[in-house]
């Protein structure tokens, strides 16, 4: 069922851009396109180089403990 959605003209030139781009058939397909994309996103390296004893390392409160 089609909806309309309100969107500045700024955000209308750039999605005309990426339809271009990726050879959209639709601003629908676009938009599906940079979701599942943003979810495709990988947080390797996130953390950065610390090592696993440094991230958990005062993580779990002392005085919750029996």
């Amino acid at each position: 069922m089609p909806t309309t959605i309100q969107i500045d003209k700024e955000t209308l030139e750039m999605l005309k851009t990426i339809r271009e781009q990726t050879h959209s058939s639709s601003y629908n397909e676009v938009i599906n396109k940079m979701i599942k994309q943003k979810n495709k996103i990988s947080m390797y390296g996130a953390l950065g180089k610390k090592s696993m004893k440094q991230i958990l390392k005062g993580l779990r409160d002392e005085n919750d403990r029996f």
